[in-house]
């Protein structure tokens, strides 16, 4: 499954922007409604933050597997973002809930619009 949002922020064209990418595999299966509630928070803290251009989430619930991919307007909005709550105290709990594969990237590009293969393709070259 794969959900999109994205903001009203459009960059100007050339305009560099920061992509973050983030692997999240589950250890247990009851682990995963605890996630999703709070992955509705951060969602909901995330239409909100200044500097979002996009924000996506797949998944693979069957694997407890999870995505998100986010487009930034600076690294500045990303720190805020992730200092706010409930994404710092998120960031704590999936030291709990995580599993040994999980991964994080991020990179500048001056394509707004990343796609899911980028995004899984450097994960996995991280």
């Amino acid at each position: 499954m794969e959900k999109k949002w994205a903001s009203n922020h459009i960059p100007k064209a050339g305009e560099k922007v920061l992509c973050i990418a983030t692997f999240l595999p589950l250890r247990r299966w009851r682990d995963v409604i605890p996630f999703l509630k709070m992955s509705v928070r951060i969602e909901a803290q995330a239409r909100k933050s200044p500097g979002l251009i996009s924000y996506g989430l797949k998944t693979r619930l069957p694997r407890k597997q999870f995505w998100t991919l986010s487009v930034w307007d600076a690294r500045a909005s990303v720190r805020v973002f992730v200092e706010s709550e409930p994404h710092a105290t998120a960031v704590i709990k999936f030291e709990k809930w995580g599993g040994p594969d999980a991964a994080f990237i991020d990179w500048e590009s001056s394509d707004p619009k990343p796609t899911w293969a980028t995004a899984i393709d450097k994960l996995k070259k991280r």
